[in-house]
């Protein structure tokens, strides 16, 4: 979520007039909700740069890199209702710039009937290190196969009350992932094409996926159940004549469950879902069940120093083994989160992931820290080991990297 001063003003409803006649399928009674308004804006902008010290595995990779992204972002608040609009606008030396909504809705409540229409970006689960019951939106790996960010998915959401929870009804328009240029790292070794994708197993261009979701609470139980049918985000690539690599999207059921489990100062949290349609490593599309299992535990004033130390331990399973598209097939992931507790929300997440079956592993250290209100800090560390012997990591074996981004939000 964006930070940074805030500032609200009364204006008429024709000075929006335009965004909400772009939302034709609006219920009749939200558009009056829109009677009496307020504006909030705000956002944030971004400068990244990154240096992988190691020499490149690929050709045509290069070895550093700068990113500038701007989040602008207005808020128009009515009665019972709200517009949200967030472009993107990206670009640097990694490759083609982008411009993107990431939200762009108008959403309210009739009755108890909470309503949303247009593009949002959802999450669904509970673990730090993969998350297999999270497939709504579509995938940005523009600046890498390491540091996906997640795409608007143009939808309409319906929830309601039921019982010690919620209901979410969905239908949603697929949206395409973007994947890495040919000079970026962090890339399958040969370029992916930006120009056509395929689809089958069903799947097509203009599928509207439909998903639905309960969530809600027993006691210090967080339960979620969800349901989604639609062309998924993790096609698998096709070699092309040109040397490049075509995504070939398939369509996908699958049914989740996301659990997160209070104890004292320690939290039992898992992601377990079984899917049919999926492409496997190999191109093939059998039913599995896959699943993610932790346990996070908070030591509190750690020594007296009044900071705190969060330990993580999680392990991944797919019971295709050496055949999972995702490449957590029996993985374990270890690591700390430190929190300074001080004014600057100081923190550094370690964490270190290990394929049990061929010894590859990745470790991260990300530092993150408010310099003023308004300006912050960030700085990754990240070195691969033995992935050469992942065949679903082979690629981005050479691809150490040390990433340092500063944020204004205003």
């Amino acid at each position: 979520m964006t930070t940074g001063n805030r500032a609200g003003r009364l204006i008429t409803t024709a000075s929006i007039s335009a965004f909400l006649a772009g939302v034709t399928w609006l219920p009749a009674s939200a558009e009056t909700a829109f009677d009496q308004l307020e504006v909030e804006q705000r956002g944030e902008i971004t400068v990244e740069a990154s240096w992988y010290p190691r020499t490149a595995k690929h050709t045509g990779q290069k070895d550093s890199f700068l990113h500038l992204e701007a989040k602008p972002e207005i808020l128009v608040y009515g009665d019972t209702a709200e517009a949200q609009l967030q472009p993107r606008f990206s670009g640097g030396t990694s490759g083609a710039g982008q411009i993107d909504f990431r939200e762009a809705h108008v959403s309210g409540r009739v009755g108890e009937l909470d309503y949303l229409v247009g593009s949002t970006i959802l999450f669904w689960g509970k673990v730090e290190s993969y998350n297999p019951v999270d497939v709504v939106n579509a995938l940005d790996y523009s600046r890498g196969l390491m540091r996906n960010e997640k795409r608007g998915a143009p939808m309409v959401r319906l929830s309601w009350p039921v019982g010690p929870g919620q209901v979410d009804l969905l239908a949603i328009d697929f949206v395409e992932n973007i994947y890495p240029d040919n000079s970026l790292r962090e890339r399958p070794a040969l370029p992916v094409t930006d120009t056509t994708a395929g689809f089958s197993g069903g799947a097509a261009r203009d599928d509207i996926a439909t998903a639905a979701r309960w969530s809600g609470y027993f006691g210090d139980i967080d339960l979620g159940i969800s349901w989604f049918r639609g062309t998924g985000h993790a096609p698998r690539l096709l070699p092309q004549s040109d040397g490049t690599l075509k995504p070939d999207y398939s369509r996908i059921t699958q049914l989740g469950l996301d659990i997160q489990s209070l104890h004292g100062d320690s939290a039992v949290k898992a992601e377990l879902i079984h899917r049919r349609g999926q492409y496997d490593r190999l191109g093939s599309t059998n039913s599995y069940g896959a699943g993610v299992i932790g346990v996070e535990h908070n030591l509190y004033d750690l020594a007296g120093s009044g900071r705190d130390l969060v330990l993580i331990a999680e392990y991944a399973r797919d019971e295709r083994r050496g055949r999972s598209h995702s490449g957590f097939q029996n993985d374990l992931v270890l690591g700390g989160r430190w929190l300074w507790n001080d004014v600057e929300d100081t923190e550094i997440l370690t964490l270190l992931s290990r394929d049990l079956d061929n010894a590859a592993q990745t470790l991260t250290v990300t530092a993150d820290r408010r310099i003023t209100d308004a300006l912050s800090f960030e700085a990754t560390v990240r070195w691969p080991q033995r992935l050469g012997r992942d065949p679903t990591g082979a690629a981005l074996s050479r691809d150490s990297a040390i990433i340092a981004s500063l944020t204004y939000s205003f």
